[in-house]
Order: structure tokens, then sequence, then C-alpha cells
């Protein structure tokens, strides 16, 4: 059946994979399978900083400060929203169907998901900020290798992509991976373009023009290979 989501905005892309793979077991669980959905995933940087902009300005609902480095050391701001890591480690979950609340709490802890945040049942993490939370269902791999960066592959991955994009830009209109992966990277940097998707609209648009801006570039909103370049340049990074 695979993991439910309330509503196609409810994003799941930045989860950590061993996070994801215990979520996907848990739903597919014959005591609540069809009865329960993601109703709030993982956030990006920027979207985190726009809920506390809000929030702060007298706007919107309480939200933390997305640079806030929590007491566990661990964490980050808000548990939903990417770490320093590039994964988000929480879901909030809604009961659909018929199923009780501590029928899905109970499950869920099988699983190794588990409420972390006092007053809100709906609030799951598999992890806290010391360690991963025990996993007793025999459906979920009890060793789960930590994804490993193939520093080789990433780098003719980069090298491949700017190539794309200095044959042919990447502006409004535009779709593929290529484009998911600058809507991430631009929301990682704090210029919010929505929720990644691949597809290149007005709200990515507006994130490119921001971030030229932010160059002292002329803000035409199109991804040149400069601009690929500049997105990962610590230089560039590290003066925004």
């Amino acid at each position: 059946m695979g993991i439910i989501v309330t509503k196609k905005s409810v994003d799941l892309s930045l989860l950590h994979p061993r996070f994801l793979t215990r979520l996907d077991r848990f739903f597919n669980d014959d005591r609540v399978a069809g009865h329960i959905a993601v109703c709030s995933g993982c956030r990006s940087y920027a979207e985190q900083k726009r809920f506390y902009d809000k929030y702060r300005a007298g706007k919107g609902n309480l939200a933390a400060n997305p640079d806030w480095l929590r007491p566990d050391g661990f964490f980050r701001g808000s548990f939903h929203q990417e770490q320093p890591d590039g994964y988000s480690y929480a879901v909030d979950l809604s009961a659909i169907g018929a199923v009780s609340k501590p029928t899905i709490t109970r499950v869920a802890a099988e699983y190794g998901i588990l409420p972390t945040v006092k007053g809100e049942w709906w609030h799951f993490q598999p992890r806290n900020g010391k360690a991963w939370f025990d996993v007793t269902s025999n459906k979920v791999p009890v060793h789960v290798a930590e994804p490993v960066m193939d520093w080789g592959a990433l780098i003719a991955w980069h090298k491949e992509i700017g190539r794309k994009i200095g044959a042919s830009p990447l502006r409004r209109g535009s779709r593929g991976p290529e484009v998911d992966v600058i809507q991430k990277r631009l929301n990682a940097l704090n210029f919010w373009c929505g929720t990644a998707d691949g597809i290149f609209g007005w709200k990515t648009k507006s994130a490119v023009k921001q971030f030229q801006r932010a160059m002292l570039h002329s803000p035409n909103g199109v991804v040149t290979s400069k601009v690929w370049t500049a997105l990962w340049d610590p230089k560039v990074v590290d003066g925004l």
C-alpha cells in the first residue's frame, strides 16, 4: 500500500532513508494499513525560516528558529526541518480510519517510531538526539547501514549536471531531476521555492532571482552554468 499522505504538498523527500524504511513497513502493517496518513512531513531550511519569520511578525503559529541548536546537541530548529546532515527525522500522523490513537502509537513503537513531543500524540520520530530507537518488529532489518557518500560519483554527477546546464540553461517551464536538485539546494540556502518537485515554476524563478541578487548578478531567473557553480561555491555560500 505504501505511505499515505493527506495532501500532495506533504513532503517526504528529505526523510532519512532508514526512517523511510521503518515508515513504509509500519504503514503496511495489517493492524493500521489504510487507516493512517502523514499530515506533515519534512521542511527545507527556507520553509522553516518562513514559518519562523511569520511567527516573529505575529502572523503565524509558534515556530522554532531554524538556527537554534537544541539542547540534545543533534537537532536544529524544528524536528521536521532538514538537519545539517541533509535529512529530516519527523512526521505528524493522522488517523483516517477505524483505528485508535493508542493502537497507532503501540504499533509504531514496534517499528522504532515514537512520539517525542509531550502533548502531541501525532508527532513521531525514529530517533532522539542520542540514538535511533530500538525496533522490535521482524519486518524491519535489524542493521541498516547509514548512507555512505561516494565522493567520486558525486563529483562526476555534479560535473554532468553542470555540463547539461551549460548546454541548455534551466528556466521557467524546465522539468527534470536537475530542477529538483536546484530547488532543494535553493531551499537549503534559504531561497524558498516551495516543495522540490522537479518543475521550474514561478516560485523557483523567484528564488533563482533572489539568489542572483545576492550574488550581485543581473536577476533574470535563469540557471546558467555560472549560477549552478555559485550554488555550491563555499565562498559564495558563506557570504550569503
